[in-house]
């Protein structure tokens, strides 16, 4: 599988891809998960990963979190190959979708979680967060808890998790 990169052409200074994958490969068994998957996202690249069940999603966003290694290919973060790289040595964050959401904090506190562990600044958070909560069009969100999404949302809830592979969702 080949996910085409963005139909515009880099900007003048770009340094290049915040997230290249090239021939990535992983088996579990006899099953085949990825199969030579190249991937190029660009640092500030709004980028959604889409796809039925079983089709490899969350195989490819664990291993780019470090969560599992491939049987080959490579996986770069900022043009650093981190492919043997372990999870807490590379600067990627993981944000469950449901289950793993701390149920006391704001959906705000919940997105700056990974931030404040590795120390940024308030102000860097905070600022980073509200980008983020504008990105998915969801500002207004950020000061609800994680309790009061609509009973609909609950109900229909499965129990899978999202990662966020860079700043932006990914799914």
């Amino acid at each position: 599988m080949t996910v085409p990169g963005p139909a515009q052409p880099a900007a003048a200074g770009d340094t290049g891809a915040a997230i290249q994958v090239a021939d990535l490969r992983k088996r579990y068994g006899d099953v085949v998960a990825l199969a030579g998957v190249d991937l190029v996202v660009r640092a500030g690249e709004f980028f959604t990963l889409l796809g039925p069940s079983g089709s490899g999603k969350t195989t490819l966003l664990r291993l780019i979190a470090g969560f599992e290694r491939p049987d080959g290919g490579r996986i770069e973060l900022g043009g650093r190959d981190v492919t043997q790289v372990p999870p807490y040595a590379r600067n990627v964050n993981t944000v469950f979708q449901d289950y793993a959401l701390f149920p006391h904090m704001t959906v705000a506190q919940n997105i700056e979680y990974g931030l404040r562990v590795r120390h940024v600044p308030k102000a860097e958070r905070r600022e980073k967060v509200g980008r983020a909560l504008e990105m998915v069009r969801l500002p207004a969100l950020g000061s609800r808890t994680t309790r009061s999404r609509s009973r609909t949302r609950r109900c229909t809830s499965r129990p899978t998790s999202r990662r966020w592979a860079s700043p932006t969702r990914t799914s």
